[in-house]
């Protein structure tokens, strides 16, 4: 039996969370103009809005960085953001078109439909091991999806140099 998870560390996450996003900026800032979500927008897990570059065009976009991904191979996809609440997680209710995975490990971005993370819950539920997260005061879970099985879902992988 494996050892509980150390408690969630809100400062410390927030701080690799908005590391990743200013990664993410700057990276994909050569094919779109981003402009940040407002904090309304952000509960709707809407983190940014990219306007390509190209052609008119605008998508909704939630940033996801997760540094322990390189290490386990494994993809946190979150089912339930507080289970003291029964609170849905982003897999659920992210009003984004895409999700941008980040991996800094690895430098790679998965490329996410929203829609196609849905389409692929119900076999991931069966097939992949479910992970509680200590937080204060309540548990976040998730699904703990293989990167190999998350590309292909993805509509590409990017190499994103940290």
């Amino acid at each position: 039996m494996r050892p509980p998870a150390p408690p969630y560390n809100f400062d410390i996450q927030l701080a690799q969370g908005e590391s990743g996003e200013a990664r993410l900026d700057r990276f994909f800032s050569t094919w779109f103009h981003i402009q940040p979500a407002t904090p309304e927008e952000q509960r709707q897990g809407i983190d940014r809005w990219f306007a390509d570059r190209r052609r008119p065009r605008t998508l909704a976009v939630e940033y996801k960085t997760d540094h322990t991904a390189a290490r386990t191979g494994n993809a946190f996809i979150e089912t339930i953001s507080v289970d003291s609440e029964q609170k849905a997680g982003w897999a659920f209710t992210s009003q984004a078109d895409l999700v941008l995975y980040y991996v800094p490990g690895r430098d790679q971005v998965y490329v996410l439909q929203t829609t196609a993370v849905r389409n692929r819950l119900p076999f991931w539920l069966q097939a992949c091991e479910v992970r509680q997260v200590p937080n204060d005061g309540y548990h976040t879970h998730g699904l703990l999806v293989p990167l190999d099985e998350l590309a292909g879902c993805a509509d590409r992988v990017l190499h994103c140099p940290g």
